[in-house]
């Protein structure tokens, strides 16, 4: 099977393309000698989605992200149009390389050597993917496939925040840090209109609205602890009515654990569409990037693709 490797080089604050030459050693033990042509380097955002476009279209049928989550997600835009994957065939990988890798943690394959050992043995497991729509900041509509996770509100805000300011883009997971503490003491609860699969619309104000299709994300998060990224359905989690106070001190510390799902104001449930608007200006991100604002629908699309994973069976 033909391999195209796809590194983003500014992952991880740089650390990715500075790490190039070990990860490639690696990857080569693996797979064998790594002829240029079969190595891409981005060069600016989305430059993953059109390399893999690219890299479909001559024939290669497994693609390797180095980087992390990010990077992985713009690679997978790159190979599904029109709600389904451009080839039947495809393999996707990640070689963790960014500040999150919540693939390869997920699947137990955050080291190098794990990583590379999933690309050449040739086992695979599935994920899902799902298609959100939001209002782009330019005022038309913005589409974009996700697998990690689609949130809005306060979380939404803190990675929009984290990500805006080159210093504190510097500071790696810091920066979430610090913008999580500010924002939990500026933000306050909105008013939202939604509608969960055929049900009827709700209208509730809250503090954030998280969409996961894999039980962690970010660094060190567990949003949604046993959720299953096969299974077809969307974990909503739905953080109410918070009060600034109250969300510093009982949601944002334990995210870490997913203890936070005991608060009362806290909701868990399964949902496979989901629209989601508001009178206010809420922003909405889908796998770390900010794509716009509400409103937004989610759904999760009816197919699987096959990523790269150790057989543990």
């Amino acid at each position: 099977m033909q391999t195209k490797i796809i590194v983003n080089p500014m992952a991880n604050k740089g650390n990715c393309g500075k790490r190039w030459p070990q990860i490639c050693a690696e990857l080569e033990k693996h797979l064998g000698p790594l002829a240029s042509a079969h190595v891409a380097m981005t060069r600016a955002p989305n430059h993953a989605t059109h390399l893999a476009r690219e890299a479909v279209d001559a024939g290669y049928r497994r693609l390797v992200s180095v980087g992390g989550d990010g990077t992985f997600s713009e690679m997978m835009n790159g190979v599904i149009a029109d709600d389904r994957p451009i080839a039947s065939d495809l393999v996707l990988a990640q070689l963790p390389g960014g500040t999150s890798n919540e693939l390869s943690r997920s699947f137990g394959q955050l080291s190098l050597t794990e990583a590379s050992k999933a690309i050449a043995m040739g086992h695979t497991r599935d994920i899902d993917v799902f298609r959100a729509d939001a209002k782009g900041y330019a005022g038309g509509q913005v589409t974009r496939y996700g697998f990690v996770l689609a949130i809005v509100g306060a979380a939404a805000t803190i990675s929009w925040r984290a990500q805006r300011v080159p210093l504190l883009k510097r500071l790696g997971p810091i920066s979430y840090v610090l913008m999580t503490a500010f924002t939990s003491l500026t933000y306050s609860p909105r008013p939202y209109r939604i509608q969960i699969d055929d049900e009827a619309e709700q209208h509730v104000p809250m503090w954030s609205l998280m969409l996961c299709s894999f039980d962690g994300a970010g660094e060190g998060l567990m949003l949604a602890p046993g959720a299953d990224p096969a299974d077809r359905k969307l974990d909503l989690i739905m953080v109410g009515d918070m009060g600034r106070w109250e969300s510093l001190t009982r949601i944002v510390p334990n995210l870490a654990d997913g203890s936070y799902l005991e608060h009362a104001k806290v909701s868990r449930r399964h949902a496979s569409r989901i629209t989601i608007d508001s009178d206010d200006m809420i922003r909405a991100d889908v796998d770390g990037e900010s794509i716009g604002q509400l409103p937004m629908s989610v759904t999760m699309l009816p197919f699987h693709l096959k990523v790269a994973a150790v057989n543990r069976s």
